[in-house]
C-alpha cells in the first residue's frame, strides 16, 4: 500500500516529504538534504500536502523542540506495517545516489560545479521546469503542471472537501471562525480559507485556476499595473471562470453595476470608459464588502449590449485607523484590522484575483 512502511534508501528513515515542503525549503536545506530527497524522489515521487493529509498510512507529527533545543518542524511519516520491504528499493544505494547527485550537479554548460547546479535544481523546482531525466525536478514539476495545465472539464468541481478537512484540524481556529462568521458571505469565506491556508496549497478547480508567482511580471505587463496597482513579486494569484459563482456574484450585483455607471470615466453618450481602470467601493453588498471591498475593473468596454472587463484585486490588509476611515463601518474596520495583525503575523497569506465580468446592460 502506498505510503506504508516507506523507509528512506539513503537514510533509512521514515519521513517522507510533500511538495509543500520541497517549495518552502531554503537552498541550504535543499544542499544538506540532497541524498535524501534524491532517495525519495526515486520511490515515492513528491506526494502534496492533501495525499498525506487523507492517507491512512501516513502519520502527522506536529512540531516540537528536542531536549536539546532543536526544533523540529511538522512533518508526514511512514506508518509501519511490520514487514520488510513494502516500499522500499534496496537496489538504491549510497553509490547510485551519489552518482546522481553528481549528475545532476552539472551546469548547463557542462562544467561541474556542485553549488551551482543544487541552485539550478531548487530554482528548476520553483521554476516548474522538467528535464527529461527521473529526478528531483521532474517529479515536482509533473505534480504542479498537471494541477495547472489539465482541461477545465478535468479538474475538480470545487476545494469543499480539502478547506473541510483543513478546518477540522485542531490548530485550524482562524479557519474554524472563519465558517462561522462568513457563513453567509461564500466568497468572502473562500477568500479568507485561501489566505489562511495558502494560496500554492490550494488547488485550481473549475471554479478557479491558480497563477504562479513566477507569472507576475507578466501579468503587471499584461494589465499595465504599475505604482501602488503593481502585484509584488512574491504574489502567487488566481484567476476565476466566467461561470464561476464569484463572477456570477459580481455581474448580478446592482450595486457594482451602478457604480460602473455612474463612474465619471464612463461616456453615457458614446458608450465608452475614458480611462481604463475604474475603481470601485462595496458599501452595501456585504459578501463582496469582505471579499473585495476596494476593487479595480481593468479595460472596461461596452460590448454588444454587456459591460466587459477584468476585476482585479489584491488580497491585502492595510491599516484603517483616523478620520479617513469614518465613513466605513466599525465592524468592517474591526475586521480587517484584526487580518492585518494575521497577515503581519504570516497567519494569513497575500494573493491577487482576477475575475472576468460581463454584465447585461
Amino acid at each position: 500500500m502506498k505510503y506504508k512502511n516507506y523507509r528512506n534508501p539513503y537514510t533509512k528513515d521514515n519521513r517522507i516529504y510533500s511538495f509543500t515542503d520541497l517549495y518552502n525549503m531554503p537552498f541550504g536545506e535543499v544542499i544538506k538534504n540532497k541524498k535524501e530527497l534524491l532517495g525519495q524522489f526515486r520511490v515515492l515521487g513528491v506526494p502534496r500536502e492533501e495525499e498525506l493529509q487523507s492517507s491512512e498510512n501516513v502519520v502527522y507529527v506536529e512540531a516540537y523542540t528536542r531536549d536539546d533545543g532543536t526544533e523540529v518542524k511538522a512533518h508526514y511519516r511512514s506508518k509501519p506495517n511490520g514487514g520488510s520491504v513494502n516500499n522500499y528499493d534496496n537496489s538504491i544505494n549510497d553509490e547510485r545516489v551519489d552518482n546522481e547527485s553528481e549528475d545532476k550537479s552539472k551546469t548547463p554548460t557542462g562544467g561541474a560545479s556542485e553549488e551551482n547546479g543544487d541552485r539550478d535544481n531548487q530554482n528548476n523546482i520553483l521554476n516548474n521546469k522538467e528535464p527529461g531525466n527521473e529526478n528531483i525536478t521532474g517529479a515536482a514539476a509533473r505534480i504542479r503542471r498537471e494541477n495547472e495545465s489539465k482541461d477545465i472539464e478535468n479538474l475538480p468541481k470545487n476545494n469543499n472537501d480539502f478547506f473541510e478537512k483543513e478546518r477540522n484540524n485542531p490548530q485550524s481556529v482562524l479557519m474554524r471562525i472563519n465558517a462561522d462568521k462568513n457563513k453567509d458571505r461564500p466568497d468572502a469565506k473562500l477568500f479568507m480559507d485561501i489566505a489562511l491556508i495558502g494560496p500554492k496549497n490550494v488547488r485550481s478547480t473549475q471554479d478557479y485556476q491558480f497563477i504562479s508567482y513566477k507569472k507576475t511580471k507578466e501579468i503587471n505587463e499584461k494589465y499595465n499595473l504599475i505604482g501602488n496597482k503593481e502585484i509584488p513579486d512574491h504574489y502567487d494569484g488566481f484567476e476565476f471562470n466566467a461561470n464561476s459563482p464569484t463572477a456570477k456574484a459580481l455581474n448580478n450585483s446592482e450595486e457594482f453595476k451602478n457604480q460602473i455607471l455612474d463612474s465619471k470615466n464612463y461616456d453615457s453618450v458614446n458608450g465608452t470608459f475614458k480611462r481604463e481602470k475604474l475603481e470601485i467601493e462595496f458599501n452595501n453588498d456585504k459578501n463582496l464588502q469582505y471579499s473585495f471591498g476596494h476593487m479595480t475593473v481593468l479595460n472596461p468596454k461596452i460590448e454588444n449590449g454587456y459591460i466587459t472587463g477584468m476585476v482585479y484585486d489584491k488580497y491585502n490588509y492595510e491599516a484603517m485607523y483616523g478620520k479617513k476611515f469614518q465613513s466605513i463601518s466599525k465592524e468592517t474596520r474591526s475586521l480587517n484590522n484584526n487580518a492585518r495583525v494575521l497577515q503581519a503575523t504570516s497567519k494569513l497569506k497575500n494573493y491577487y484575483v482576477l475575475v472576468p465580468v460581463k454584465i447585461k446592460l
